[in-house]
């Protein structure tokens, strides 16, 4: 009996034929016949062919009556379960500096979800887009930070102004700079629960995003420290995983007792 590491393999083996992947691809947006996958992805029929019965062999598509080529269940699954493959891959470098290993393995086996972002390796970029996506923000602003961003404040302002619903999670232990001082608005948010400032013992992740869009998810460097480096997106996957994931942690957090210095501005 085929042992499953060999399954496995066999798997990985059909995967790292570029013809093939490129054929399972293809079969993803619509059945076609060998003749069409030839001409699509300029192979002949006769490769076209060979590679279909291997994929066939491997449980990986179907063919109909009519001579149409599909992908099988069992086809779709192992392509949605490769897309965090081909996420990680392609940013191969990041994760080899960025450590992962403090998310929940639920999360990380649906890095596949942020397949579409865009990484942005500015600083300066990234916070230029927390404070846009909190500017632009109707509904809501969810945050995980380990640091506070003066910058953001007149956002922050104005986004509580529009009515929108603010949740942060920060470490118990957060420095505050000297500097910071929170508004009056955002002093009465606090009061009326607009805003709801949250803690937890240690953070594995760094977020600010929206109802509409991922300003930023970053994650710590291989000393534990966050370099605010990460991914960005509008796609509705990456907004609803790391929503998920904002949620796990604020299930784990809890309210605010002991008011940071600023907080105690009026």
């Amino acid at each position: 009996m085929v042992n499953e590491v060999e399954r496995l393999c066999d798997l990985f083996f059909d995967f790292s034929n570029e013809d093939r992947l490129q054929i399972l691809y293809s079969l993803r947006e619509t059945p076609m016949t060998v003749t069409n996958l030839s001409r699509e992805l300029n192979l002949t029929t006769q490769e076209a062919s060979r590679h279909l019965s291997r994929l066939g062999e491997m449980g990986l598509t179907l063919k109909d009556p009519n001579g149409l080529h599909h992908l099988s269940p069992f086809g779709m699954l192992s392509l949605q379960q490769l897309e965090s493959f081909r996420f990680t891959s392609k940013h191969r470098d990041y994760f080899r500096s960025h450590d992962l290993s403090g998310l929940p393995p639920e999360f990380i086996s649906r890095l596949g979800e942020l397949a579409e972002s865009e990484y942005i390796d500015d600083v300066m970029v990234v916070f230029h887009r927390i404070n846009q996506v909190i500017k632009d923000a109707d509904e809501h602003v969810h945050r995980l930070t380990d640091r506070y961003i003066i910058t953001a404040q007149p956002a922050q302002a104005y986004a509580l102004q529009k009515g929108v619903q603010y949740r942060l999670i920060e470490p118990e232990d957060i420095v505050v700079p000297p500097e910071f001082v929170n508004p009056p608005i955002v002093n009465e948010a606090l009061r009326s629960g607009q805003f709801m400032d949250h803690v937890v013992d240690e953070l594995k992740v760094f977020m600010a995003l929206s109802e509409k869009e991922l300003a930023v998810v970053c994650f710590p460097g291989t000393d534990g420290k966050m370099d605010y480096r990460g991914f960005s997106a509008k796609d509705e996957k990456a907004i609803k995983w790391t929503h998920d994931l904002f949620n796990y942690y604020w299930e784990g957090s809890v309210t605010r007792t002991t008011p940071l210095p600023s907080h105690r501005q009026n």
